[in-house]
């Protein structure tokens, strides 16, 4: 291939990707997106720069994205897709050129490179794993930071140190997994004399970052009581499944519920810690393009990408967004295997199947009911599949359907608190406030802190005009939780009711610090002014 056609591969590899996942531009929101873009109130003022800055120190950029959507479209979703699709058809730019550029050093010819490196790009673009860095609002924060990663490295290489240090800036201020950018690229090219001054810029980048976020937001807190045993062991099963999924050997899930052996789970984690000193230990060869050690580059690659997010204990151990952009090395090395072996048309074989899967994908992701589905599926005997999708059934108000999911979490987690409580709203929704009452009143017997038992059956009793069993409930939930606004403003309507305006407007006014843009905000304002 020579010429004009080799200049067609980019593109051609770049709307390939776009015309694959614009199915997914009508999805809706799903999953964390309700926190972080639809209950995210700094978003909705695009110039109030300091309050995005502090809704999340370590992400600002990010915020700012979807501030812009907020800006131009409000909470229509399309605009959140495009333009999570348009950083995707970037990124699939950027990994492309990336390639190029290192394959260029090593015994293939430029124009063989060339087929290589935007064999691998497409075939990562259209991989169905890409499926929440695309459709999954909350992904972007996986896509965009792979940008900047992307960037870095094709500034670093060609000699570019000043937006060098720029382009890790805005990694470091977009997601957390940029704190290793900067060992990536001392892998990539060893800083030369004149570029020792940026590898320390980059350094002090990282360190201010760290400051800045332990001082803004404290020291993070695990959100699992994983051990460090249990960690490494769960994060080494983790990696392998990664791998397995950009292999296409399994399917994917909103969530990932394995059971992994600790004994299984360290040999693979110190399986990794020994590729990973061997990729380390012959950098240089490396970083210098020789294809014997194009794999050892692979792995410190994708373990740069992934080692920030398996360091802490998070609340799900595996998910497929953390993984965006390692699925670039994987298939960069098989493509480079298949075309010593000139069987890289079978490269051709593998982008139409991504094809298929990811179309699959977006019809999967065009309702929360069906993401869930497909956990349940694949984790029949998970609570916390189970309950994902009893979840979406509830809010696409198919109330018996959601029943029986909430009651088939019931039995795979007796007890499930969240469970019982929406088990009870499904159940008065269809009419039956009886069952829902005596639900919600087992659960106060089990557990006297559920304030969301206590203020559904303050609701209950409301109904009835049985205000002062109303008070005791929402008393009860303000007992245990101070700062619930539902209670808040349960407790200040009914003294409001009975005329003790002055302990109303305290309750109102605590609503207001809690929560100022709540559905209530503007009514208890109304009532709290002079």
């Amino acid at each position: 291939m020579k010429g004009k056609p080799a200049a067609l591969l980019a593109p051609v590899a770049m709307l390939a990707v776009a015309l694959t996942w614009a199915a997914g531009l009508h999805a809706p929101f799903q999953y964390d997106d309700k926190v972080e873009v639809v209950g995210n109130p700094t978003i909705r003022v695009f110039t109030e720069l300091g309050a995005i800055a502090r809704y999340n120190v370590s992400r600002p950029l990010l915020i700012a994205t979807y501030a812009v959507n907020w800006a131009v479209g409000g909470l229509d979703p399309v605009g959140y897709h495009a333009v999570s699709l348009a950083i995707h058809v970037l990124n699939v730019g950027l990994a492309g050129w990336l390639l190029q550029r290192i394959l260029a050093r090593t015994a293939l010819a430029s124009e063989r490179a060339a087929w290589v490196a935007w064999a691998a790009a497409a075939c990562w673009g259209l991989h169905p794993m890409a499926v929440q860095g695309v459709t999954y609002v909350t992904g972007r924060s996986d896509a965009l930071c792979a940008t900047w990663w992307l960037a870095a490295s094709i500034a670093w290489l060609a000699g570019r140190d000043r937006w060098t240090l720029v382009l890790v800036a805005c990694a470091l201020l977009t997601k957390e997994v940029a704190v290793l950018l900067p060992a990536w690229l001392w892998i990539l090219r060893p800083p030369a004399p004149g570029s020792r001054r940026a590898a320390v810029g980059m350094a002090l980048l990282v360190a201010a970052g760290g400051v800045l976020r332990v001082g803004v937001m404290g020291w993070p807190r695990p959100e699992s009581a994983r051990g460090a045993l249990d960690q490494v062991a769960s994060q080494g099963d983790a990696w392998l499944g990664y791998v397995e999924l950009w292999a296409g050997l399994y399917s994917q899930s909103i969530l990932h519920d394995p059971t992994p052996s600790r004994a299984v789970g360290l040999v693979l984690a110190v399986g990794m810690v020994g590729v990973m000193a061997l990729a380390l230990g012959v950098r240089r060869r490396a970083a210098e393009g020789s294809g014997r050690w194009l794999g050892a580059l692979a792995v410190v690659f994708a373990a740069c990408w992934l080692l920030p997010s398996s360091a802490w204990p998070l609340k799900e151990g595996m998910a497929e967004h953390r993984a965006y952009l390692v699925g670039l090395p994987i298939l960069a090395a098989a493509c480079v295997a298949l075309e010593r072996r000139r069987a890289l048309p079978l490269a051709g074989l593998f982008a139409a199947w991504c094809v298929i899967e990811a179309r699959d994908q977006c019809q999967v992701w065009s309702s929360e009911a069906r993401v869930w589905r497909a956990a349940v599926a694949m984790y029949p005997q998970s609570p916390d599949a189970a309950y994902g999708e009893a979840d979406a059934l509830r809010l696409a108000r198919r109330w018996a359907d959601a029943e029986k999911g909430y009651r088939r979490v019931l039995v795979l987690r007796p007890g499930d608190e969240n469970a019982q409580v929406d088990l009870g709203i499904v159940l008065a929704e269809q009419g039956r406030e009886d069952e829902a009452k005596a639900t919600w009143d087992a659960l106060t017997r089990t557990n006297p802190r559920s304030c969301a038992a206590h203020n559904n059956l303050a609701a209950w009793a409301i109904q009835r005009g049985d205000r002062r069993r109303a008070m005791d409930e929402y008393a009860s939930a303000f007992r245990w939780c101070p700062d619930d606004p539902v209670a808040l403003a349960g407790l200040g309507d009914l003294c409001w009711e009975r005329g003790d305006t002055r302990l109303a407007v305290k309750y109102y006014r605590r609503y207001l610090e809690v929560l100022p843009d709540g559905a209530e905000a503007a009514r208890l304002a109304a009532r709290v002014a002079p």
